[in-house]
């Protein structure tokens, strides 16, 4: 029981970080290719980060953070 607590608060945890990276992209005006691009990011890591299935390392969310113009700490927001 309390392995499977960790990994379901893991995936909420990144479902609710890729919410956030998806708000402020639609925000910014970016589609998931001009993001990838402006990351230097491949558009299907985009897409999965953003539906929670692939875990998101500090140098990508920064990588985003510059990208959308936001501050890294933004992408954390009710997570």
């Amino acid at each position: 029981m309390f392995a499977y607590w960790r990994v379901s608060g893991i995936g909420k945890v990144r479902k609710d970080l890729g919410a956030n990276v998806r708000s402020f992209r639609k925000r910014a005006g970016l589609s998931q290719e001009s993001l990838a691009e402006k990351a230097y990011l491949h558009p299907v890591y985009i897409s999965q980060v953003e539906r929670g299935e692939k875990a998101v390392s500090v140098e990508a969310l920064w990588k985003l953070s510059r990208a959308m113009h936001v501050p890294m700490s933004a992408l954390f927001r009710g997570v």
